[in-house]
């Protein structure tokens, strides 16, 4: 498996939903409170996401994110 990083625009990339076979949907949900920290914290420090990057899977030429559900919710 080849891994490439690179800097995509957030319209660009999809939630997961269960499209990737094998891959089961994304199970994770953050409340009013934890969500607005986050927003807060990206806000406040955006070079974290240099550290904790978003990671998709080209599914097809769909971009799913399999790691960072929230950050790209927290980042729209």
């Amino acid at each position: 498996m080849k891994v490439k990083i690179q800097q995509i625009a957030l319209s660009k990339l999809h939630l997961n939903n269960g499209q990737i076979e094998g891959v089961p949907k994304n199970p994770r949900f953050i409340k009013d409170e934890r969500f607005e920290a986050l927003k807060k914290s990206i806000q406040d420090d955006p070079e974290m996401l240099e550290l904790r990057e978003i990671i998709a899977y080209d599914n097809d030429g769909e971009l799913v994110i399999v790691g960072g559900n929230m950050r790209y919710r927290a980042m729209k």
